[in-house]
């Protein structure tokens, strides 16, 4: 039996602390699910996938925890694939004459309507217990209100979660929803369990502590901007602080086989017997007699079951309710009453999400002293310290913290290798890298563990480190997986890599080519009512800025987060065009690659956050949105209550969203003004244009409907350092569109798909690049960026026509003069470097070779093709579908 504790994320500029624990039979539970949990782990070593994941724990409501578990939930429900394959398997049932169980199936199907609150609703009656659920998750008060928020954009009617708020006990359940998992797994893959082995997983309880939390303002800061009270003290909100313990049964003794044998207990069944406890009676071979044989005669004593402590603390007031809880108290050392729910376990570990000033205090170290067997054998502290603030995120003890524990090894490491090509597009990602010339001995002491006298043993967190739980002979770290993931020897490896594949001589070439016209004739840049300045002539101190956060599409992608663009203007305030999980974060990454000082760089991101001043969503889908719970909160923060809302442009699904959102996470309430999308679509008036144009200098923002699902919109701005700038979301090739943005002078289009998966396009309402190209050129744009890429190309997209293989060989990514540009996580555009970025485009092909694509979890489990869905009947019409 094996179990054990991954790190998925700590606390860097942009992630969030969170862990994997792995039960002995193989389930999974998640703590706490901030953005980007499952880009994580599709970088943890193995074979975790998603699906795999059976519960979700949750420390407290906030963007840090809960910020990915839509995401995550979408992903696990795989609502297509669902569809076709049981429509698919019907069709197959019923031609093979099996009609009868197939009616039982779909009646089945009919009557059971599961819903994001928990809640079974059936038209027989039956129990919600006879049903395992697909997901439980586990949280403090407020859980149920935001997971029933989330049906205003999402719905997975087939996938059933089950959400425990405040106190919960799992332990008479026994996890019964991992061990309906493993029957399924064991089924499929035809595994037989060994009758020498036996498993069970984690049973979890919960440990509720209400407590009171000011907003983060000033002392002086002006109420009326956001109470209608006059208060002299901030508002104090209710919330809830939940720890949790993990515990297995007791492990059983080890099985004497040799004393069997001596014995002469025939082998099989009667050896299952002796395992389970009972006493065996049988006919012995040697005496021809009866004999009995006691399970303590062949069975060593069982030993205490595994226990994990998970505590968050985030005031000293809940300190004092954890110091006195039963269950805890039952865990210390030399404590002669033990509860009947911790009989039985040893404590083996604890995780502290604790912020690290509270972990600190005398009176928690104390506390943590309790739970040591002895003064020389102590308990180890696993420390995730939570972050509250920025100041406090952008102060982690060093630089190796802050750039060297990013989660998102393969996006980490795709800009760095584009940063060698040019650094100006594509600035370093991990500007500033340790030291490894100690790099042979994994951990020293002072990395892994701090003893103090009379201390505790404190193991600081790093992402992807394992500390094994069981068997309990190798209890304790991995140094093996305790590294530094980027270094200047893995900078030197990658640079190598780039050079070795002619990217960085081919982008040499273009430059100098670049260079050679440039002495003939000015090069044209992009300037509103200014069209043909020479780039020579022109200061870039005072031009705007376009950063991609994430240009890869819904399903979760190594090498590329979802949705999100950073649109600034001359005056230094910006629009975010779509705002997807994780958006914050790769902006905070963005703009630490240009900033030196550590005290510069909180001033510096507080400035550009507070400067965020308006938000343009394109359509309800997770992808494109659920970065605005951090975007909200950390500006919140930022503004002290200063009455500075950002402009909330979105379909009105989104307002629904918030508005229930707020009533668990009240800091976000008057962050926003919302104007709905369908209000400025084009031939009305914006009903914030004038507050639009005071701070962001844009003289018009339209929407545009179009095909992709409900409330879908473009969008065209006017009045941008980059000219007239369009987006189209998501959507199929739109012709209005293409009218209403006509003489575009940026077009970012979506190319989800290549060239020849039109039908795949069709299906899931996307484009393909030969499309948006069409797309480009009926609004006679003068240049053309493509994102939203298909998980399968997590690096860079084919081209398969040959026309634009023979275009893009020659001079670039060119179409009748127009630059095209492949986008990239962390590109960075100035309005005179799109035609750089378009001539680039070949050195950076070199980085990947055709077959160096790689099947992330997502993408590659049970993929069924567009031709086999389109062929079964009445697929469009099935709910949940589209």
């Amino acid at each position: 039996m094996t179990a054990s504790i991954r790190i998925l994320t700590t606390t860097s500029i942009d992630s969030n602390p969170s862990l994997l624990l792995i039960s002995p039979d193989g389930s999974k539970t998640i703590i706490n699910c901030g953005e980007g949990s499952q880009r994580s782990l599709l970088e943890m070593p193995g074979t975790i996938r998603v699906s795999s994941v059976n519960r979700i724990c949750l420390t407290h409501v906030g963007h840090d925890t809960l910020g990915g578990l839509p995401g995550m939930i979408l992903t696990s429900a795989d609502v297509v694939n669902n569809v076709a394959k049981e429509m698919m398997q019907k069709n197959h049932v019923v031609n093979n004459k099996k009609k009868d169980t197939t009616t039982a199936k779909m009646n089945d199907n009919n009557n059971r309507k599961r819903n994001f609150n928990g809640s079974l609703i059936s038209n027989n009656n039956e129990e919600e217990s006879d049903i395992p659920a697909d997901l439980e998750i586990v949280g403090p008060n407020g859980i149920k209100t935001f997971l029933h928020s989330l049906r205003h954009f999402m719905r997975r009617d087939r996938f059933k979660v089950n959400a425990h708020e405040g106190y919960y006990d799992s332990s008479a359940l026994q996890n019964a929803v991992s061990t309906n998992q493993q029957k399924k797994s064991r089924t499929k893959k035809k595994r037989k369990q060994s009758n020498e082995e036996q498993t069970f997983g984690f049973a979890v309880k919960s440990i509720p502590i209400s407590y009171n939390s000011y907003a983060q303002y000033p002392q002086h800061y002006d109420t009326t901007s956001i109470i209608q009270d006059q208060s002299s003290q901030p508002p104090s909100i209710t919330k809830q602080a939940i720890s949790y313990l993990f515990t297995t049964p007791p492990l059983p003794g080890k099985f004497l086989i040799n004393k069997a044998i001596e014995l002469n207990i025939p082998r099989g069944p009667l050896y299952a017997q002796l395992k389970k406890g009972e006493d065996v009676t049988f006919l012995d071979s040697k005496t021809n007699e009866e004999r009995t044989v006691k399970s303590e005669e062949v069975v060593e004593q069982s030993r205490p079951g595994v226990c994990v402590a998970v505590i968050y603390c985030p005031t000293l007031d809940v300190l004092d309710k954890l110091v006195v809880d039963e269950s805890l108290v039952a865990l210390e050392k030399n404590n002669t009453n033990m509860q009947d729910e911790t009989a039985g376990v040893e404590l083996d570990v604890m995780v502290h999400f604790t912020p690290k000033h509270i972990f600190n205090h005398p009176k928690y170290q104390s506390w943590c002293k309790r739970f040591d067997k002895s003064t020389t054998e102590k308990i180890d502290h696993i420390t995730l310290h939570s972050i509250d603030t920025l100041e406090e995120r952008s102060s982690v003890d060093d630089e190796k913290d802050m750039n060297g524990n990013s989660p998102y090894v393969s996006g980490i490491c795709g800009g760095m290798r584009r940063s060698f090509v040019n650094d100006e597009l594509y600035p370093m990602p991990c500007p500033t890298l340790p030291d490894d010339k100690g790099q042979e001995k994994v951990v020293t002491e002072e990395d892994k563990v701090v003893t103090e006298e009379d201390g505790i043993s404190i193991i600081k967190a790093n992402v992807m480190m394992d500390y094994i739980l069981m068997p309990r002979s190798r209890r304790g770290l991995d140094e093996s997986t305790v590294k530094p993931l980027y270094t200047e020897k893995l900078m030197t490896k990658l640079q190598k890599q780039v050079k070795e594949s002619g990217a960085i001589d081919r982008a040499s070439s273009i430059m100098k080519s670049i260079n050679d016209k440039e002495k003939k004739g000015p090069t044209r840049i992009m300037v509103p009512g200014q069209k043909n300045i020479s780039s020579s002539s022109t200061s870039n101190a005072n031009l705007g800025e376009l950063i991609f956060t994430g240009t890869g599409s819904a399903v979760p992608c190594k090498h590329r987060n979802v949705t999100g663009k950073y649109l600034r203007m001359n005056n230094g305030n910006s629009i975010l065009l779509d705002v997807g999980e994780g958006t914050v974060g790769q902006l905070l990454r963005s703009w630490k690659s240009t900033i030196s000082s550590n005290q510069t760089a909180i001033d510096e991101y507080k400035s550009r956050l507070k400067g965020i001043k308006a938000v343009w969503i394109s359509h309800p889908h997770a992808d494109h949105h659920l970065g605005l719970l951090r975007l909200l909160s950390e500006r919140a923060a930022i503004c002290c209550g200063q009455n500075d809302p950002i402009v909330l442009m979105a379909p009105h699904d989104m307002y629904d969203f918030l508005q229930e959102y707020q009533t668990v996470l009240p800091e976000i309430k008057s962050t926003y003004i919302f104007v709905e999308c369908y209000d400025m679509i084009h031939g009305r008036v914006n009903p914030l244009g004038r507050k639009l144009y005071d701070e962001l200098g844009i003289t018009n923002c339209i929407s545009i409907p179009v095909a992709h699902c409900q409330r879908s919109y473009a969008v065209v701005i006017d009045g941008t350092p980059f000219g007239k700038v369009s987006y189209s979301g998501d959507c199929r090739p739109s012709n209005r569109f293409a009218n209403v943005g006509y003489g575009t002078d940026l077009l970012i289009h979506e190319a989800t798909f290549e060239d020849g998966m039109e039908e795949d396009a069709v299906l899931k309402r996307h484009s393909t690049v030969g499309e948006a190209m069409d797309v480009a050129s009926k609004m006679n744009a003068k240049a053309l960026i493509l994102t939203h890429f298909s998980q399968r190309y997590p690096k860079i997209p084919p081209l398969n026509n040959k026309k634009a293989k023979q275009e893009e060989s020659n001079d670039g990514m060119k179409k009748k003069d127009m630059p095209i540009v492949f986008a990239f996580d962390f590109m960075k555009l100035t309005p005179n470097t799109v035609d750089l970025a378009s001539e680039l485009t070949p050195a950076l092909r070199l980085l990947y070779s055709e077959t160096d694509e790689e099947d992330d979890e997502a993408g590659s489990e049970e993929k069924v093709s567009s031709k086999e869905l389109m062929a079964v009947p009445g697929l469009f019409a099935a709910k949940g579908a589209l």
